[in-house]
């Protein structure tokens, strides 16, 4: 006779769902969105600029989900819940890749391109290209690293069942 595996705890869903809803939200703006973007507008530097507002947006929408299951976790781990230990570590990662590429990579990407569209150009036939290039490819790497630690933190949340306390 196969037993029938334990409910996961109402803390549990919760913090499975929001973990799901970060995951799922980075990666359908950075690998749907975005490149539907690209594909669909003639305009390269107008698909540049909406995927840059869309990234500043989801930016926010990261953070405060990120902090929100970080405080989460910890209450979690307080209750006996230890497997939520690498959880806030990953989850701490994702805030400051957040706020590095928030706060400091997009500003300055922000400021190359304005600067070259108030010279007439376009950024990446500029004398800023090189740069906007380089910090493109650390944000998009970011980014990534970003999805996947969000994978890993809605996997090993998903992985072993809290007891229900009733």
């Amino acid at each position: 006779m196969m037993s029938e595996s334990p409910e996961f705890s109402p803390a549990q869903r919760v913090f499975l769902m929001f973990s799901g809803l970060l995951f799922g939200g980075l990666t359908t703006i950075g690998f749907l969105v975005t490149p539907t973007l690209f594909n669909v507008l003639a305009d390269k530097q107008v698909a540049g600029m909406i995927a840059g507002e869309i990234f500043k947006n989801a930016s926010f929408f990261s953070l405060i989900i990120a902090v929100f299951l970080l405080i989460y976790a910890n209450l979690l781990v307080k209750r006996g819940a230890y497997q939520y230990r690498i959880i806030r570590w990953l989850l701490f990662i994702c805030i400051v890749l957040t706020l590095v590429g928030t706060f400091i990579v997009q500003p300055m990407m922000t400021e190359w391109r304005d600067t070259a569209l108030n010279e007439g150009m376009p950024v990446m036939q500029s004398p800023y290209a090189p740069r906007f290039a380089m910090f493109h490819h650390i944000s998009s790497a970011m980014f990534t690293i970003e999805v996947l630690l969000c994978f890993w933190v809605f996997w090993a949340a998903s992985k072993t069942r809290l007891p229900i306390k009733n």
